[in-house]
C-alpha cells in the first residue's frame, strides 16, 4: 500500500494514499468529535469531508471545539 505524507497540526504524519479527510478523522482518532478542518488554508466543511482526498504534502489543521467561561 503506497502512503502520502502531510503534516497535521504541525507535525509530520504518514497516512495511507487515498485517504479523504473523514479518513484522517478516524486515523487521528477525533471522528466523535466536533471539530473544524483546515486543508491547506481551506475550510472542509463536514458535507465534504468523505469526498475531499488529501494528497501528497497538505497541510491539515483539525481544531476542537472547546467550552468554557
Amino acid at each position: 500500500m503506497s502512503t502520502i505524507h502531510i503534516t497535521l497540526n504541525g507535525e509530520r504524519k504518514e497516512i495511507p494514499a487515498g485517504s479523504t479527510v473523514a479518513e484522517l478523522l478516524v486515523i487521528a482518532d477525533a471522528g466523535r468529535q466536533p471539530v473544524a478542518v483546515v486543508v491547506n488554508e481551506h475550510i472542509v466543511r463536514p458535507d465534504q469531508r468523505d469526498s475531499c482526498i488529501l494528497q501528497d504534502q497538505d497541510q491539515v489543521e483539525i481544531l476542537v471545539f472547546a467550552g468554557g467561561g
